[in-house]
């Protein structure tokens, strides 16, 4: 049985179904440019599902951190529609396109040149294994890469936070490079962005609908 599944989690993605929704635009396919991203289809005004727990984790972990939710939410649509890939799907592999070892809903890296899948074990003390393939785990794990990017100075306005999703740590925060994910860089803060202005609908493959309501980058932090 799946580690997930036996603690009540939807089965991770194949590798085959992982790969083939990366060619509807992920994150990480920020290493071919804006053409291959597509544009994120605005459904507004809808809220999650009753009693989702997809959408349980990531309240969970936005207040453990301190990251708005919504924020949390753009960052894990554009990564993998909201989807928990299998580890298998995206690991490591030199000279693959498709092989630069980011895990999860929240793309944790971990490859030659970054490793924010260790960072963010030392962050929240989850193993990197457990990181790879628990849903919660792995959203609590890119809340707190979120978290130390942005520093002491908490931001007042949501777009006041694109620095930290892109890797550049300001007031203090730490800096991170990576291929997608937190220290993705700026064309995949863009996407992000953009997620988090039009908002976002999806029910995923276990039948978890999500919505992600469309809101202003000036919008004050403090609601959701």
């Amino acid at each position: 049985m799946h580690p997930m599944q036996s603690r009540g989690m939807p089965a991770a993605m194949d590798r085959r179904s992982f790969l083939k929704l990366s060619a509807a635009g992920l994150a990480g396919f920020a290493l071919l440019g804006p053409a291959a991203t597509g544009v994120v289809q605005a459904q507004v005004g809808r809220g999650p599902s009753p009693g989702s727990r997809l959408m349980k984790e990531f309240e969970t972990a936005a207040a453990e951190y301190g990251a708005p939710v919504g924020l949390l939410l753009a960052m894990g649509y554009v990564n993998t529609r909201w989807e928990m890939p299998d580890p298998a799907a995206n690991e490591y592999e030199k000279g693959n396109l498709h092989g630069w070892g980011s895990y999860g809903i929240m793309a944790l890296v971990k490859n030659p040149t970054s490793d924010t899948l260790g960072e963010a074990s030392r962050l929240t003390g989850i193993p990197e294994e457990t990181l790879k393939t628990d849903r919660a785990a792995n959203i609590r794990g890119g809340a707190a890469l979120l978290a130390t990017s942005i520093g002491r100075e908490k931001p007042q306005e949501l777009r006041g936070f694109f620095g930290a999703v892109a890797g550049r740590g300001k007031a203090g925060g730490k800096n991170y490079k990576a291929v997608a994910g937190v220290g993705g860089g700026e064309l995949y803060a863009e996407q992000v962005f953009e997620a988090l202005q039009n908002g976002a609908s999806e029910t995923t493959r276990s039948g978890e609908r999500i919505s992600l309501a469309a809101r202003s980058l000036n919008e004050r932090i403090g609601g959701r």
